[in-house]
Parts: structure tokens; sequence; C-alpha cells
């Protein structure tokens, strides 16, 4: 059963953590950070706080090329430059050029395996390219966003056609009606940093809903 932490949130959840614009949080037993936030010394002193070490990552995925996600790569890779990076199609050439200072990015285009019972999307969306990861649970799939700028309702669909989606988290931007009906059947429902719709969600689906922020731990 997977642990996820969210390391870095404008949310604020636990003491003792930095709250800040921004995402990123670790899979624990795979050794997996996904984005960054958006500053390194927030990162590094949150991850210091949490007991995670640099050096225990293995990798990093990021969801998509907005600061607040990957404003934290030089300073993780300065710490651990020998994690596999996994990027997509839609990160600019001074983003990869940041990564290859410190190691070969790996570029996703659909559904990536990226550890065991752990996939990466691909890049879903036209004007901001997004990807989110997929990890294996009992019932189905647990899906961790960045933005969800594709629509959450999108990223759920297409985790569908390969397994049920039991849980989301992260963050989901702008929530149309849709977006909340395609969250229907989701056991699991952690919504946080640029998500615009919070409270409708919790007050939609009481039983599913949990709070997210800066520190929470997520044990599935």
């Amino acid at each position: 059963m997977p642990t996820i932490i969210e390391v870095y949130n404008n949310i604020p959840c636990r003491e003792g953590l930095t709250p800040d614009w921004g995402f990123s949080c670790l899979v624990e037993e795979a050794g997996l950070l996904f984005d960054t936030g958006e500053r390194g010394d927030v990162l590094l002193r949150n991850m210091q706080a949490l007991g995670i070490d640099p050096a225990a990552v293995g990798t990093l995925v990021l969801s998509h090329d907005h600061h607040d996600h990957i404003g934290g790569i030089a300073a993780i890779l300065a710490a651990n430059p020998s994690m596999e990076v996994y990027v997509h199609d839609g990160f600019s050439e001074k983003t990869l050029a940041l990564i290859r200072e410190y190691t070969e990015p790996r570029i996703t285009a659909g559904w990536t395996g990226i550890a065991e019972g752990i996939a990466a999307t691909g890049p879903l969306g036209t004007d901001i390219r997004e990807q989110s990861l997929a990890i294996a649970v009992p019932d189905g799939y647990l899906v961790v966003t960045g933005c969800a700028h594709p629509h959450v309702g999108r990223i759920v669909d297409r985790v569908s056609e390969v397994g049920p989606v039991w849980g989301v988290i992260g963050g989901l931007h702008t929530v149309t009606d849709e977006d909340v009906g395609a969250l229907a059947g989701v056991k699991y429902l952690s919504a946080s940093h640029c998500t615009d719709r919070i409270g409708d969600l919790a007050g939609r689906y009481p039983d599913s809903f949990r709070p997210g922020g800066a520190g929470r731990v997520h044990r599935v």
C-alpha cells in the first residue's frame, strides 16, 4: 500500500513546514518525487523537516512546465544528481537544458511505467500539456495530479482506460461541473494547491474528501 507525503503545498497542514505556492509529493515506498514546488530552499527544508533524505529519492517525475512545479529542480538534482527524471514533450528547451546540467531526462509520450505499480499518464491537454501519476492500489488506481490543467475529468477518463480510478490527490485547478461529476465514483479525494472549488468538492463528496496540504500523509 503506497504512502504519499505532501512535501510542498501552499495550504498548511503540519507545523514545522513552510507553506508556499506550489506542489510536490513523495511516493515513499518507491522513492519517487512528483514535482518540486516553487522554491528549492523550501523544498529541501520541508524534506529535512519530514525526515526525507534526497539521496533516497531515485526518481523525479514532473507534471508540467510551470515554475510552481519545477522551481526546485536545480536544488533537488544538486543534492542528488543520480536520480532519473521524467518529463514530456510540453517542456521548454530552457527547462530541459537545466535538467541536462545534471542528468539526461526521459521524455514520455504516452502511458509509461515508472516503477512497479506506478505509471505516468503521459501528456494530456493542448494549451498546457500535463501528465499525472497513476499508482496501483487494491481497488484500482490512485491518481496524483500537479494542477490538472487538462481537467480532472479528462485525466480520470485516461486512467480509466487502464483500470478503475479509486482515488485522486493533488491540485485540480479549474473545476467544472463536468469535473465534479467525473469524481462521483472516487473513494478517496484530496484536492489542494490550486483547486478553485475545494469547498464544493468537500460538500459534494463528504465521505471521500480528505484535506490536503504541506505535511499531509496519505496512507492508502
